[in-house]
């Protein structure tokens, strides 16, 4: 029973049709450039954390001079 139905369902393919639809990579698809190792989405949270860091600390330092009150 289940031969034929995989029978019936593949009689209407030809082995040249199903290699077309098989799907394939472009020849121009790029790989993911890296600069240190680290993907786009790491180096943008890298760049989040640093400037948080400077924020953090300038404030600090600003309070710790006198510069600011809160």
């Amino acid at each position: 029973m289940l031969d034929d139905l995989r029978q019936a369902t593949e009689a209407g393919f030809d082995d040249h049709d199903r290699d077309d639809a098989a799907f394939v990579l472009p020849e121009t698809a790029k790989p993911e450039k890296k600069f240190l190792g680290m993907t786009a989405v790491e180096r943008m949270f890298l760049a989040i954390f640093l400037f948080m860091n400077v924020l953090v600390i300038g404030l600090a330092l600003l309070l710790a001079t006198g510069r600011i009150v809160l």
